[in-house]
């Protein structure tokens, strides 16, 4: 699809979209919208008469002038002062930004479309316009990545001084171009102790610098956490729209196909998106929403989760068990009436969620 006919047609879609959500759940504009989070691709691509259409279209269904945090994830290679200027003006408060890499061979093998000097000019832009709120997210595991070279990449991210920094394990997705180079044999994956000791290390550098690790991949300065996910990791519900979007609304949850076009086709007819969807019984949804509660530091308390969701109390007696033994183990740690994972059991956080939930 040409890109000049999709900025024309997309950014009038997701009001649509909202529009027909807005009329399955009629109590939605009771609700206050704390968070909203751009993202999911490139939101710079659709220019800035695009991004000043899209906000005006959803502000014309759901008021957006109480949010708290108006976060924006963009690539370096795609901002520049008028984009940015654009965003700022319509309320965007915080922006994430892919940097992955402080090195540019590694970029260029890795396909990233910017350059180190490219990351540090969205940085200096963003700040230029006022952002103050800014993070950048950093991928450990890369291939071909030594110890001096990931070191280099945590130093100059520090040296940005900015609130929030992203440390993400490489994952690599099935179908993705890196996977067919590893499927080739032309790529090589550090095995997983490498990429442990790596993230260990990390934690100890930007501990050192004043981050506290908020959530396994997420360090942040005092009061600089990213509310929008911390919100979902508290298990609240969260309204998705767009491609590839996911959502949770009471006990159902969707996520819309990746497919661009029979996106449009059936906002355009309308007609909510295709979309798999799940509807769960109140024990199933109540277990889903605490499960991630002990990926954030603050940590999981399951007399409190036994208060908020009263059909998973009987659990709780179990659960405090189960996090009995893991703490004989070294896997999580008590902090008043909380258990929180330690260093060891962050290695192993889903191992560890799954023993006890």
């Amino acid at each position: 699809m040409a890109e000049t006919h999709l900025v024309a047609i997309y950014p009038e879609l997701p009001k649509l979209e909202l529009q027909l959500r807005m009329s399955e759940f009629p109590d939605l504009m009771q609700e206050k919208l704390e968070t909203v989070y751009l993202g999911g691709g490139t939101p710079a691509m659709l220019g800035v008469e695009g991004i000043k259409s899209l906000v005006n279209g959803i502000n014309q269904v759901f008021p957006l002038r109480d949010i708290k945090e108006w976060t924006v994830e963009m690539s370096p290679a795609h901002m520049d002062e008028e984009m940015l200027a654009a965003f700022r003006e319509a309320g965007v408060n915080r922006l994430s930004i892919g940097v992955q890499s402080f090195c540019d061979q590694t970029l260029q093998r890795i396909g990233r479309r910017h350059s180190i000097q490219d990351a540090l000019d969205a940085v200096r832009m963003a700040k230029n316009q006022g952002f103050k709120n800014i993070g950048v997210d950093l991928i450990a595991g890369l291939p071909g990545v030594h110890a001096a070279e990931w070191s280099e990449t945590l130093e100059q991210a520090l040296a940005l001084e900015l609130p929030h920094l992203s440390v993400y394990a490489l994952s690599v997705e099935e179908g993705t171009p890196m996977a067919h180079q590893v499927g080739l044999g032309k790529v090589v994956i550090p095995d997983d102790d490498s990429v442990l000791d790596t993230l260990a290390a990390t934690e100890g550098v930007l501990k050192g610098a004043g981050y506290e690790r908020y959530e396994i991949s997420n360090y942040a300065q005092p009061g600089c956490a990213c509310e929008h996910n911390v919100g979902i990791w508290r298990g609240n519900d969260f309204l998705g729209l767009g491609p590839a979007s996911s959502s949770r609304m009471g006990s159902r949850r969707w996520t819309n196909n990746s497919s661009l076009a029979d996106y449009m086709e059936s906002i355009l007819q309308n007609n909510l998106p295709p979309r798999e969807e799940d509807t769960l019984d109140p024990a199933d949804d109540a277990l889903e929403r605490v499960t991630f509660a002990l990926r954030l530091n603050e940590g999981f308390d399951p007399y409190a989760v036994a208060a908020r969701f009263p059909i998973l109390g009987d659990k709780a007696d179990a659960w405090e068990r189960h996090l009995e033994a893991c703490a004989r183990q070294g896997l999580v740690e008590r902090g008043g009436v909380r258990w929180r994972l330690t260093s060891r059991g962050r290695e192993v956080c889903d191992a560890v969620i799954r023993d006890i939930f």
